[in-house]
């Protein structure tokens, strides 16, 4: 056993051939080759993870909107900076989707989204000239993109 010596852990004979049994070595490379694999498989959060996290940050905006509308004529601009915030909060939504049909479907949905907000600014701003049939248009735009949205992640 003189002609062997201790590489990294392995035996090997002096030309660098290791004297490790060949079923040890083909478990070796074939367990290094799967984890190569499935590194490239593990590129982000599933399709489910994303459809989740998304509709926690919609159902948010939906309570935020339904929340400020009470207090619309109260204090109109703290109603409508908080609803700028909540459209912030879903843009950046948007951007942690990483499957391109959803980030078009949250696309959609964010742009919707920013029109209510715009809607309800404007009657914010001149409630006695409020585009009453501007705001439902908005509204049910939002609905559209919400179910569109919803649609993708059930396909």
């Amino acid at each position: 056993m003189t002609d062997l010596h201790l590489i990294r852990g392995v035996r090997t004979d002096r030309g660098g051939l290791s004297t490790m049994p060949k079923n040890k070595l083909i478990a070796l490379a074939t367990a290094g080759l799967a984890l190569t694999l499935l590194a490239g498989c593990s590129t982000g959060p599933s399709k489910a993870d994303q459809c989740t996290q998304f509709e926690k940050t919609v159902k948010s905006a939906a309570e935020g909107v339904q929340s400020e509308a009470a207090n619309l004529q109260s204090d109109p601009d703290a109603a409508v900076t908080k609803l700028k915030e909540l459209d912030e909060k879903i843009s950046d939504g948007v951007d942690d989707l990483s499957d391109d049909a959803l980030q078009d479907k949250g696309e959609a949905f964010e742009d919707a989204y920013g029109d209510l907000v715009d809607q309800i600014e404007d009657i914010a701003k001149d409630p006695q000239s409020a585009d009453v049939s501007a705001l439902t248009k908005s509204s049910t735009k939002v609905q559209d993109a919400g179910n569109a949205f919803q649609k993708e992640c059930n396909s």
